[in-house]
C-alpha cells in the first residue's frame, strides 16, 4: 500500500508513501472524502512528501479538480511538501482557493497540524502516527 488514512478525533490524515498516478490518486481521495463523510469531519491533513517527480500542468489541474469535487463547504487542507516541492504546491494552493477550498501548503508537519486543528470544535490533540 503506497498510502494510509488515519481518521483522528478532528481531522483525517493521508499519507502518500511513494509517487502514484494520478488515477490512483482519485480513488485514494475517494477514500478519504468517504472517510470524512463517515467521521462528519472537514480538515484533512495530506502529506506528499515522499513524492520524487512533479506533475505537469495539466496534472496540476486535474489534481485541483480532485481536492474541488466533492469536498465538505468550509472544510480545509493542509499540504506538507519537501522545500523543493513548495513552487509546484503553492501553485496548487492558487488554483484550489480560486474554487473556494481553503488548502495552504507547509513544509513542517507540526504548522500544518497546529493550522488544520487550528479553531477545531472540540479540538483535541490529535494522535501520533507513524512515519
Amino acid at each position: 500500500m503506497s498510502y494510509f488514512i488515519v481518521p483522528t478525533n478532528n481531522c483525517v490524515f493521508l499519507i502518500c508513501d511513494c509517487d502514484m498516478p494520478l488515477a490512483e490518486m482519485t480513488n485514494v481521495w475517494r477514500e478519504v472524502q468517504e472517510t470524512l463523510a463517515g467521521t462528519n469531519q472537514k480538515r484533512v491533513l495530506v502529506d506528499v512528501t515522499a513524492f520524487q517527480t512533479s506533475l505537469d500542468m495539466k496534472e496540476l489541474f486535474d489534481l485541483a479538480k480532485l481536492f474541488w469535487q466533492d469536498f465538505p463547504e468550509s472544510g480545509r487542507i493542509a499540504l506538507v511538501v519537501r522545500w523543493d516541492q513548495t513552487r509546484f504546491a503553492k501553485s496548487l494552493e492558487m488554483l484550489v482557493r480560486t474554487v473556494g477550498i481553503y488548502l495552504t501548503v507547509f513544509v513542517s508537519e507540526e504548522q500544518a497540524e497546529a493550522w488544520i486543528l487550528e479553531n477545531a470544535k472540540d479540538t483535541q490533540p490529535a494522535e501520533e502516527f507513524a512515519n
